[in-house]
């Protein structure tokens, strides 16, 4: 019975957090170009930025080979890799997106439609920057 309870246990803690190989139906879905729409948050949670209040446009470029490009009005700001896991904690079940490049980041991933993406760091005063698909 101990053996049981030790196995399952073992097989929950090494599913929580995995990393998802390419291709799978989340990857699939964010491969293409995208194009930034807006950023909500803040201290308060009310900040909202767009392309117009901020003066410019931001592309991200997600290709099969698990490579990415950030740009800024259409010029390379960082490059790399990028990795989707899929997380289980108390929050539930969601998918993080980390991108390698000059800069590391890791972000909440969720598709609000095949079409539009939201991405949302893991901090208290940070923005969810949302994409859509160019």
């Amino acid at each position: 019975m101990k053996k049981s309870i030790l196995l399952v246990f073992s097989f929950v803690l090494f599913f929580s957090c995995q990393e998802v190989d390419l291709p799978t139906p989340e990857s699939e879905n964010i491969i293409g170009d995208w194009e930034w729409l807006e950023s909500v948050g803040g201290i308060s949670g009310t900040g909202q930025i767009t392309p117009s209040s901020q003066g410019e446009t931001r592309q991200l470029e997600f290709k099969k080979n698990g490579k990415f490009r950030y740009c800024r009005d259409d010029k390379k700001e960082d490059k790399g890799d990028f990795t989707i896991t899929e997380n289980r904690d108390s929050w539930g079940e969601y998918l993080v997106l980390k991108l390698e490049g000059d800069e590391t980041s890791k972000s909440g991933l969720s598709f609000l439609s095949n079409d539009t993406m939201q991405l949302s760091p893991n901090c208290a005063d940070c923005y969810n920057a949302t994409y859509v698909r160019k």
